[in-house]
């Protein structure tokens, strides 16, 4: 058992094997632990090659983006610290070289496995590679290193979204492992089958992200193991600068889209609660997890979210949003607003009416000026994306993070300033025009 004063003590002289690393979490937390964790050794990075781009060469162009910049302004020798490996989660022993292997397995004493597929649609054999099998294979290998000292797992909150309450324990499996391949081995990605095997839960993300976190609870044995949970990953509040975001995922489009004044309506209540929790504090609260979890072989389930101890009304988060667009004069269509309705039938004709309607007329005139019709084509989009986000607008969660208000509560003084992970501690009124900012800098 090992004891230290603060966190970045933990990391010195260590090495840490990352997966996701090249996602949007993946990269605040390469640079949260190169900037505030000075000491440690190695980061070594599983890549896969893709067509025309080495892992290397990859490496290269994310560090040229904008979230590096402290660390090149005041630590650049810091950066080749990070080692790309070549590897791939969802083959056969993670597609790695018996050399790389050899390093992992001598070097490694920290694993965060974060990657895996959020595509919401994602056919279920895929989700079920990359999300199942690709956690399997991780752990797998990470119960050969001989210097193991903690296994991360990042999961997400929305694993167990069939329940309105979502606590900080493992849930019983939506399904047996051997009945969902079952079902793949005599239908394949029959849609009709896959819903029927999904239950109550809403698509093949969350439900292999649950069969994932209960094949990890039942499989680490004595390693010192994690799940932490995040809800929905938003722009950084503070670090490595005010509102940094690289990707449409989660609550990013919808919000953008009903901002800029192209999406009028919600299904749902305004009264619902939705869960954002910034970037920045998933980042430094798996730092800080993977630190103190060395001290326990018991599997500890964390869920660092902010429902249940800072709700946020989805009515009230989407009028500050519109009213940060109109304050600061980005909305491309005049008077934006939203509507919650619980009606699939008003749903349709306020779409209709406001977005379909208008979008092809503009198609007539831009037609008749000799221009490209592109504008329903993109209304189309738009209307796609909420339909696969219908489920979580309609739906209220109270997600507790009561031992993740725990860990926080028991670091030191100089952590807590180094590592803010409190979600009870965020000013939604001071962090939304920051989030808003952020997707006007680094995404339009």
């Amino acid at each position: 058992m090992e004891y230290f004063d603060n966190v970045a003590d933990f990391y010195a002289g260590k090495s840490i094997l990352i997966t996701g690393g090249t996602g949007f979490l993946g990269k605040v937390l390469i640079e949260k632990l190169l900037y505030s964790c000075p000491k440690l050794e190695k980061i070594y990075l599983l890549m896969r090659g893709k067509k025309n781009a080495t892992p290397e060469s990859r490496l290269q162009s994310m560090f040229e983006q904008p979230i590096f910049e402290r660390l090149k302004k005041e630590r650049i020798e810091d950066l080749e610290k990070v080692v790309p490996i070549t590897g791939d989660i969802a083959e056969e022993n993670l597609g790695l070289q018996e050399d790389d292997q050899n390093i992992i397995l001598e070097k490694v004493a920290i694993v965060i496995h974060a990657a895996a597929t959020i595509r919401f649609v994602e056919p279920l054999q895929i989700a079920m590679n990359v999300n199942f099998e690709g956690t399997k294979r991780v752990l797998n290998l990470s119960k050969k290193i001989k210097q193991l000292q903690t296994f991360v797992y990042i999961s997400t909150a929305y694993a167990n979204s069939n329940r309105q309450v979502i606590e900080e324990i493992i849930y019983p499996p939506p399904a047996s492992y051997k009945h969902v391949y079952e079902i793949i081995e005599k239908y394949g990605d029959d849609a009709e089958q896959t819903k029927k095997l999904l239950g109550d839960l809403p698509n093949t993300y969350v439900f292999t992200k649950a069969l994932a976190e209960n094949f990890v609870a039942e499989n680490h044995g004595n390693i010192p193991t994690i799940i932490i949970r995040p809800s929905v990953v938003t722009g950084s509040k503070n670090e490595p600068t005010e509102g940094w975001i690289d990707n449409w995922a989660g609550a990013t489009a919808i919000t953008t889209m009903i901002s800029l004044g192209y999406l009028r309506v919600l299904f749902g209540k305004s009264s619902n609660i939705i869960d954002l929790i910034p970037v920045d504090f998933v980042s430094n609260f798996t730092i800080v997890a993977a630190a103190k979890c060395n001290r326990s072989k018991e599997l500890r389930v964390y869920n660092c979210s902010s429902s249940g101890t800072n709700p946020l009304l989805i009515g009230n988060f989407f009028r500050s949003f519109i009213k940060e667009a109109v304050q600061k004069k980005k909305n491309v269509i005049p008077y934006p607003a939203v509507i919650f309705t619980k009606s699939h039938f008003i749903v349709k004709i306020i779409i209709f009416l406001t977005q379909i309607l208008p979008a092809f007329v503009f198609d007539c005139f831009l037609r008749l000026t000799g221009k490209e019709a592109r504008t329903l084509k993109k209304q189309m989009k738009i209307i796609n994306n909420f339909y696969v986000l219908e489920y979580f607008t309609s739906h209220s969660w109270s997600i507790q993070s009561t031992q993740t208000q725990s860990l926080f509560a028991s670091l030191t003084n100089c952590d807590r300033e180094k590592f803010p992970c409190d979600s009870s501690s965020i000013v939604w009124s001071e962090y939304i025009p920051v989030y808003f900012d952020g997707i006007i800098s680094y995404l339009l």
